[in-house]
């Protein structure tokens, strides 16, 4: 296979019917909650205390589109 057929993504045995595309951020938006978030690509983190409201993600998410960011919710 030449470089540029190479397919870049998961493997064909990756399980992916449990993934969820929804963070902390999307959910429970009409309260206050604790949520941490980590880089997988260059190992920052970060914790943030999201008010009621907030849907906007975590700054470093935004400017680098091509790292993997973790959340979870804290509290």
């Amino acid at each position: 296979m030449s470089r540029s057929e190479r397919v870049i993504g998961a493997a064909e045995n990756v399980d992916l019917r449990e993934a969820d595309d929804v963070t902390p951020f999307d959910r429970d938006v009409d309260e206050r909650r604790v949520i941490s978030a980590y880089c997988c690509t260059c190992e920052k983190s970060t914790t943030i205390l999201a008010e009621s409201g907030r849907t906007r993600r975590w700054e470093h998410d935004e400017l680098n589109a091509s790292h993997v960011v973790d959340y979870w919710r804290e509290d």
